[in-house]
């Protein structure tokens, strides 16, 4: 009976022994469980902070017109020959983060580049090409700007056209599937146009004034471009589109005054351009035909062969044709002075003439203010 009594006891020790075991283990298995469960959580909280905190800003645009550097057919702008079509753009992205961030795509108006180039501007530029469809992606370190370019016609995988004057939306992509977009709206040319006259003394001038102050753009406008084109003397080559390399006046600044060398009529048009790189032109204002714009400014004139000979010339050295200038008796010491007529038009050589037919004494020749020219005769 003792012996059985003992065998009892152990066995209840034993027993008791393997539910502490295994309450240990299982508290620990729970323990271990729950200390994963809880860095899973810490990871997934570092994760989201991480997500949370990424920050990526584009800056700025620098938008390229090379024609040399398309190899399409391009598409011109009329009445100007101009490429109508960006041959490139540069953005300035920077990481508003203290952490690293990994650019993993960028897209140009929803098209994503399959390649880019990386410039490093100091101590010399420097060019670093990155393949995204080969999973070459680009780090931007906490707090740090990167410049990148983007060529339309190379770093797709087919020719983008992205045409001056629309509207660009920029769109990157990083490591942790943030999205940052910023759409660059291009800005709005506006301009007023008033004809002011000057005082030259010997004649008065007509100039234009043009005002761009009223144009508007989302960000601020840093450049306005003016062209003035004399369709007077430029080639229509069809529709709108004019042979003008040589009759276009430009001029720059937010408001200018500009001095026509004829008479006209004019096209003008404004490009403005801000200060993230976007730009647009404005469509063309017509200035009619204005005698003032390039006035007469000199009066020359001659006696030979009984004629008084009359040139006149604008104030730019030009004959001007269509001016009707006086003759008027200037001395005429016995009263015998005679010619044949007191007024005549300059032809299409800017000369005309009136013929002597008598008498001794001087022809006087008169136009507007210049300084009359008395001629001898006789």
């Amino acid at each position: 009976m003792p012996g059985f009594q003992n065998e009892t006891a152990v066995s209840v020790i034993v027993g008791t022994l393997l539910l502490i075991l295994i309450t240990v283990i299982a508290a620990a298995g729970l323990a271990i469980m729950v200390s994963q469960m809880q860095k899973d959580e810490m990871n997934r909280q570092s994760h989201l902070t991480a997500v949370k905190n990424e920050q990526i800003q584009v800056l700025n645009l620098g938008l390229a017109n090379d024609p040399a550097a398309w190899n399409q057919t391009p598409v011109l702008i009329p009445a100007e020959q101009s490429w109508s079509n960006w041959s490139s753009i540069t953005l300035t992205m920077v990481n508003l983060n203290t952490d690293d961030v990994k650019i993993v795509g960028i897209a140009v108006n929803d098209h994503y580049a399959r390649t880019f180039t990386t410039i490093s501007d100091t101590p010399l530029p420097e060019h670093s090409q990155y393949n995204v469809s080969q999973n070459e992606y680009l780090t931007i370190p906490g707090t740090k700007s990167q410049k990148v370019q983007i060529n339309f016609t190379d770093d797709f995988p087919a020719t983008r056209y992205v045409v001056t004057g629309d509207q660009i939306k920029i769109k990157i992509l990083t490591s942790l599937y943030n999205t940052f977009e910023k759409s660059f709206k291009p800005p709005n040319p506006v301009f007023e146009m008033n004809i002011e006259t000057e005082d030259l003394g010997v004649t008065e001038r007509d100039v234009l004034v043009l005002d761009g102050t009223k144009s508007t753009a989302d960000n601020t406008v840093v450049q306005w471009d003016w062209s003035v084109l004399d369709r007077g003397n430029a080639v229509n080559v069809s529709g709108d589109i004019w042979n003008d390399q040589n009759n276009i006046t430009t001029a720059s600044g937010k408001t200018v005054r500009v001095t026509p060398k004829t008479p006209g009529p004019f096209s003008v048009k404004l490009k403005i351009k801000d200060d993230v790189g976007m730009t647009q032109t404005s469509g063309a204002t017509e200035v009619p035909v204005n005698s003032r714009f390039s006035p007469p400014a000199n009066l020359n004139a001659e006696f030979s062969n009984q004629h008084v000979l009359v040139t006149i010339r604008d104030i730019n050295g030009n004959l001007m044709p269509g001016i009707t200038v006086n003759f008027v008796v200037g001395n005429n010491p016995y009263g015998n002075l005679t010619f044949d007529r007191y007024y005549n038009t300059t032809d299409t050589n800017g000369s005309t003439n009136t013929n002597w037919t008598g008498g001794i004494g001087t022809i006087k020749v008169v136009y507007g203010k210049l300084s009359a020219v008395e001629i001898p005769v006789g």
